[in-house]
């Protein structure tokens, strides 16, 4: 994790969904992080960390007095780094991985690679901020509709620590229902539908 983004999280203590309470100026200044009279906000970020949506309160026109984040910066979800090569032989698929019998093959627009491993942010999965260290098996292609579907059952993991339950009343290929931090995503038929067909 870059040294920014590890206070941050460690200052702001965001919740699963990316959430925190509003930390002041001066606790930002006391933790060590970076701020100036000017210039401290670009792009609506933060000491470069991009990860999360940032608030603002402000005291007249400019004066930014606290700050807290505002969830998890879906742009960013949705468009993570991912090497070239893989992004190129995804997108030469004509079905969604959730669905590779269908009779009917995805249009581009509705394409979307998805990151397999819902908990992107465990240290488990940590390697694919390194984009030389990602495998086209780190990923799989979707339709939009699947890979909505897909986050929301992996915030409801994060929060409950149960893993969406295989289909057709299957027992889990690897693990079981609750989180297991060795285990991780491996085994969940969201990440790893091929293992339940």
């Amino acid at each position: 994790m870059r040294k920014n983004l590890e206070k941050v999280v460690n200052l702001f203590l965001p919740d699963v969904d990316g959430y925190s309470d509003w930390v002041t100026v001066q606790e930002v200044i006391n933790y060590g992080l970076n701020w100036s009279n000017n210039g401290n906000v670009r792009r609506g970020t933060v000491f470069g960390v991009n990860e999360y949506k940032w608030e603002f309160y402000r005291e007249g026109k400019n004066k930014i007095i606290k700050m807290k984040l505002n969830g998890y910066n879906e742009k960013l979800v949705l468009n993570q780094k991912i090497r070239k090569d893989i992004v190129e032989s995804l997108m030469k698929k004509s079905y969604s991985n959730f669905s590779p019998d269908c009779i009917i093959p995805l249009i581009k627009e509705d394409k979307e690679i998805d990151h397999r491993w819902g908990r992107k942010d465990h240290h488990k999965y940590q390697y694919l901020n390194d984009i030389s260290k990602q495998s086209i098996d780190d990923f799989q292609l979707l339709s939009h509709s699947h890979n909505q579907f897909k986050r929301e059952q992996c915030i409801k993991c994060k929060k409950t620590n149960l893993r969406f339950s295989p289909p057709n009343e299957q027992q889990f290929k690897i693990g079981c229902q609750k989180w297991e931090d060795e285990i991780g995503c491996s085994g969940c038929p969201l990440a790893e539908p091929e293992l339940y067909r």
